[in-house]
């Protein structure tokens, strides 16, 4: 029997790779923006339009689901975007649209999910972080903090729903060539001439520069759908070498020494 998957982000970057790949061996519900019909035209994987942001919109998506399948087996998260921009210089409603689609939006999705996971006594939710999660970067600090979020919920699940047979997990990238570079919004506030300019323009070009030079989203989709049938979970998953010695070598480096590591590699 095929496993029924739910992506979200399934149109583009790593979304699209996982469903690209499980769509060969398993049944794929994913979210996206277009026009389903047109797209499922094109795919191997059911497109449906979902907006993250708005919980009728992810009813309608979960009903659609239901109305043909009676479980889900593996929820992947993808769906997210990258917000760059000073503290002082992001407002309110930026700030709040960045934690709606990368925390509130996953919730949203969880939320619905659950359910089905618990009454049917298993289930797999595997969520992609960022190692920004990990290591705040200055002047992308909202994406940072909401990804923080995102991990810290996702623990909780890991915790609180393992009697019911539901693991779960986060995967930590770290810089991935894709959309997201070019799909990076930036505060409004943030223009020449302003206090913050500079600094934040250097940011996110040397963000820029090691996203392209960064992992083939296709090999991190293939990691990530190689944990769809691996038998335990770990809580947290980093995929480079470097990101994973420098998770190990964090633990014995102090906040101030990080905290100078990391606007060496940012700040002008």
């Amino acid at each position: 029997m095929k496993k029924i998957i739910v992506i979200t982000g399934a149109n583009s970057g790593i979304g699209k790779k996982c469903a690209e790949i499980l769509s060969k061996e398993y049944k794929i519900y994913g979210t996206t923006f277009g026009d389903d019909e047109k797209n499922n035209l094109k795919t191997k994987y059911n497109l449906i339009p979902c907006d993250i942001t708005n919980d009728k919109s992810v009813d309608v998506f979960f009903k659609k689901i239901l109305s043909k399948e009676n479980r889900i087996d593996v929820l992947i998260n993808c769906a997210g975007y990258g917000l760059g921009g000073g503290v002082e210089d992001t407002s309110i409603e930026e700030a709040r649209h960045q934690f709606e689609v990368n925390f509130f939006g996953t919730h949203r999705i969880v939320k619905n999910v659950l359910p089905i996971m618990r009454k049917q006594k298993f289930g797999r939710i595997i969520t992609i972080s960022s190692l920004a999660s990990e290591v705040i970067i200055p002047f992308q600090s909202f994406y940072s903090t909401s990804k923080m979020a995102l991990t810290g919920m996702m623990g909780a699940i890991r915790s609180e729903c393992k009697k019911f047979g539901i693991d779960s997990t986060t995967v930590h990238p770290g810089d991935v060539k894709s959309k997201f570079t070019i799909n990076r919004k930036v505060a409004k506030a943030c223009t020449k001439g302003t206090p913050y300019y500079n600094e934040c323009m250097n940011s996110i070009n040397t963000m820029k520069k090691d996203e392209r030079a960064g992992l083939d989203p296709n090999d991190v989709a293939k990691f990530v759908c190689n944990l769809v049938d691996q038998r335990n979970l770990k809580p947290k998953y980093f995929i480079e070498p470097k990101y994973k010695f420098l998770m190990f070598a964090k633990r014995f480096m102090s906040d101030s020494l990080i905290e100078k590591i990391v606007e060496k590699m940012y700040l002008p």
